[in-house]
C-alpha cells in the first residue's frame, strides 16, 4: 500500500468523523450568525445561551443537546424548522447517528 494515503484516518475511524461533521454544523451555524448581521453575544443572548456554549458550537466542540435548542438556534438565526432540520440530518454523524 502507498505511503502516499498513510496520514488519513481508517474507514472506521468514527471519532475523526464525528468530530468533522460536529465542525462542519458549527460551520452552518457560525454562517447563519454572519449572514443575520449578530455577533456571538447577540445571537447567543437571543437564543438564550450562553456566550461560551455558542462559541463551542460554532467550533465544533460543543453541539445542541435538544430541540428546543436546535429551535432556538434556528429562530435567532432565522432559518426555518425544515432548514434546520436537514442541516442536523447532513451533519448527523456528528451526533453519532448513521
Amino acid at each position: 500500500m502507498s505511503t502516499a494515503f498513510s496520514c488519513l484516518p481508517l474507514a472506521d475511524d468514527a471519532g475523526f468523523f464525528q468530530g468533522v461533521w460536529s465542525r462542519m454544523f458549527g460551520e452552518f451555524i457560525g454562517s447563519g450568525r454572519q449572514k443575520a448581521g449578530l455577533s456571538i453575544e447577540q445571537a447567543a443572548a437571543l437564543a438564550g445561551m450562553d456566550v461560551a456554549e455558542w462559541t463551542a458550537i460554532e467550533a465544533g466542540a460543543q453541539l445542541p443537546k435538544t430541540r428546543r435548542e436546535l429551535e432556538s438556534m434556528a429562530d435567532t438565526l432565522g432559518v426555518e424548522w425544515a432548514t434546520m432540520v436537514r442541516i442536523v440530518f447532513l451533519c448527523r454523524q456528528a451526533w453519532g447517528l448513521r
